[in-house]
């Protein structure tokens, strides 16, 4: 089945599956009027989320001393955050973003064989983890919004709302509000998957250029080569810049969640309230793979690049070209994910690293809870 699927069909569903938080960019050949339009639209967004944000807060509020309600409270608070930060963070990008997926589909549409070899090749591998993730996120947003419905549990998005909300009318409004808030949450739970296929294309298109390199026989396409890896560089560090704020907020996001995780398994709390936690646990850790795996590759492929040239029989070409391929091997500067002074690197090695810690920090942290108890 996945092996049917092609790159531009893979495009095409994480681009639905993301529709509803208005990230996603329009194309190049918009008019100002629908770009104009088009950010009008993710203000609203912003401002629907907001809408839930403010009666999930007064309901903390007004239920400080209840820490079953300050806990379904405080897990649905920071989705909501989520959604504001990184629709705002989409917003100033806009542009960028828009080149980035432009070029995305140009170099889909204008491959060559080999080329889409490589990129189907991928889509094949990482394609089961990633719409896996999709699917059971939607699973989840149809069991907090419609499962109230059909099964017989209470509704699990929390609000108190200043007003009265007892008539029909008014019940149906905040209901349907809730539902759409609920699914735009879910939507942008999936926007890790925008960000981890543009990460993946530019690994991709890293091995299509390794490709390139090892057929070098003269300096005219080295030039090209060396030409082809400064533009994709430059590719890589703007889709790092347009997803690493958002990453840094997943991983603070998840430290908080495990932290409140912790308290929560050993405080009397219902199950329902330890199911939801260790959810929202399972998403923050998962969300923060979705994207150091394809970093940790991305970064790993800039590096092999260079690393190719080594591989050539450079001791058959020019004294010339000799030296300009002394010159490429010598730079291996990968490419990497990382926030200044707080992630140093967005790798596989940086998330083991992470996690141990984190469970580390929440072993202590449960073990002084419970010697205080007794």
């Amino acid at each position: 089945m996945l092996k049917q699927v092609t790159p531009e069909k893979a495009i095409n569903i994480i681009w639905l599956s993301v529709a509803f938080t208005f990230c996603w960019p329009l194309s190049a050949n918009s008019s100002k009027t629908q770009i104009l339009g088009y950010k009008i639209m993710q203000i609203c967004a912003i401002v629907n989320v907001c809408l839930l944000l403010l009666p999930s807060i007064y309901l903390i509020y007004l239920c400080s001393d209840d820490m079953e309600v300050i806990s379904r409270s405080v897990s649905q608070l920071i989705c909501e955050v989520q959604c504001i930060i990184q629709t705002v963070i989409c917003f100033c990008k806009h542009d960028t973003l828009q080149r980035l997926v432009e070029e995305l589909w140009t170099c889909i549409k204008q491959a060559q064989p080999h080329e889409r070899q490589i990129f189907c090749a991928y889509l094949v591998r990482y394609s089961t983890l990633y719409g896996g993730y999709l699917a059971i996120a939607y699973m989840m947003a149809f069991l907090f919004t419609i499962g109230p419905l059909i099964f017989p549990f209470a509704v699990l998005i929390q609000a108190e709302y200043p007003f009265d909300v007892n008539r029909t009318l008014v019940t149906a409004v905040t209901r349907a509000h809730q539902i759409v808030v609920c699914y735009q949450c879910c939507a942008h739970m999936c926007l890790c998957v925008f960000g981890a296929l543009l990460i993946w294309f530019t690994a991709a298109r890293f091995e299509c250029l390794i490709v390139e390199v090892q057929r070098i026989t003269d300096i005219r396409m080295l030039v090209v080569c060396i030409e082809k890896q400064l533009r994709l560089e430059r590719y890589a560090k703007e889709v790092v810049n347009c997803f690493r704020f958002m990453v840094l907020f997943v991983i603070a996001a998840c430290t908080f969640v495990m932290t409140l995780s912790a308290i929560v398994m050993v405080m009397n709390t219902p199950l329902i309230v330890k199911i939801m936690y260790t959810t929202m646990t399972s998403y923050f850790v998962t969300y923060i793979y979705m994207y150091a795996w394809p970093a940790n590759h991305m970064k790993d492929m800039s590096l092999t690049v260079s690393q190719s040239v080594y591989d050539l029989k450079w001791y058959e070409c020019t004294m010339k070209l000799r030296k300009h391929l002394l010159n490429m091997l010598m730079y291996r500067k990968p490419v990497i994910l990382s926030i200044s002074c707080l992630v140093p690197e967005l790798s596989l090695r940086y998330y083991c690293s992470y996690m141990s810690n984190a469970l580390s920090f929440c072993t202590a942290l449960r073990a002084i809870l419970e010697g205080n108890k007794t």
